[in-house]
């Protein structure tokens, strides 16, 4: 059977993750509405569709979502990264 604080910080993990997906996962879905409407306002004022379509979207949504997912990562609590604490024994060298 677990302790009350092993059980605590499982949960606290568990939690911290599961917050992480789904924090990117919306991001996500509203970069690629948002990266889908701004090409075709740039269709729009083009007056046809724009030859290289897809690598336009592409280099507009990897670029936004490499900054918005950067600082979804400052926003997260420490540990949330999927990885445990660092509370690993440093080695004394002698």
């Amino acid at each position: 059977m677990l302790g009350p604080a092993l059980r605590h910080h499982l949960f606290k993990s568990i939690w911290s993750q599961s917050l992480e997906i789904i924090a990117f996962t919306l991001v996500g879905i509203i970069l690629y509405l948002f990266c889908d409407w701004a090409l075709r306002m740039m269709e729009k004022q083009h007056g046809e569709a724009l030859p290289y379509r897809n690598v336009i979207f592409f280099v507009l949504i990897m670029t936004l979502s490499l900054a918005s997912f950067s600082l979804i990562r400052g926003f997260m609590p420490a540990g949330a990264e999927g990885t445990p604490d660092n509370n690993q024994e440093q080695q004394t060298t002698d």
